[in-house]
């Protein structure tokens, strides 16, 4: 899939744990399918700038300050 469809199904199935809002990046990380999904949108440009599945700890330590727990039950 190319990165729209990517995203869009990102967007449609999977659940948005957190945003962290930057000046230039919104950086919005998803609970998709027992994977954690990080979808990286560039504000300037109005498009999704990056995909990717989270497998590595020192990424996910970015949001975990963030993630309201209250919200997955």
């Amino acid at each position: 899939m190319d990165i729209g469809r990517q995203a869009n199904y990102a967007w449609q199935h999977g659940q948005r744990l957190v945003r962290i809002e930057k000046p230039h990046f919104d950086y919005d990380l998803y609970f998709l399918h027992y994977f954690f999904v990080e979808v990286v949108y560039n504000i300037e440009l109005g498009q999704v700038e990056r995909i990717e599945v989270l497998s590595n700890q020192e990424r996910l330590v970015f949001y975990v300050n963030k993630v309201d727990l209250a919200d997955l039950i």
